[in-house]
């Protein structure tokens, strides 16, 4: 799996965030000449960007404060651990998952699961890339026991 570039990754966001029909175009378009700025800023080595810093913004800036939008947004950055265990999961998207309860519509990001997965400085292997499929079938799983029934639940993984 090729290493992640947070701008590209936002910017991905971004575009997924503006196709949601809960967000201004205007508010989209100044998102992409944000992301502009910060790509050519972090290429000349003044400006490092991180997803899981700038992803709640961005989403911010598409939806507006808390309870503004008719769809709701919960981020869950995935920590680097030693083990992924079901249980540990669990508690951790279940957290989230309240954060969306009760709405028709909503949108789980995920940020930070390829990088706790494999850190910096190893190598993606058949092992690592299995035990992300195995972790991502528990997200999912996760995230459809705890919808809401009857809403349109996303869920995101960057």
């Amino acid at each position: 799996m090729a290493k992640s570039d947070p701008v590209e990754q936002l910017r991905t966001l971004n575009e997924l965030l503006a196709r949601t029909g809960a967000s201004d175009p205007d508010r989209a378009e100044h998102a992409r000449r944000a992301l502009d700025f910060f790509s050519q800023e972090q290429e000349s080595g003044l400006m490092d960007v991180s997803l899981a810093d700038c992803a709640d913004r961005l989403a911010q800036l598409h939806f507006g404060e808390e309870g503004e939008s008719e769809l709701a947004f919960a981020h869950w950055y995935v920590p680097t651990v030693e083990n992924f265990s079901p249980l540990w999961i669990r508690q951790a998207i279940v957290v989230e998952m309240k954060k969306l309860a009760g709405r028709r519509a909503a949108l789980l990001l995920v940020t930070g699961l390829r990088e706790a997965v494999c850190p910096e400085g190893s190598y993606w292997t058949k092992s690592r890339q299995a035990q992300y499929d195995r972790v991502r079938g528990w997200i999912d799983e996760l995230a459809c026991a705890w919808a809401t029934r009857g809403s349109q639940l996303q869920v995101v993984v960057l």
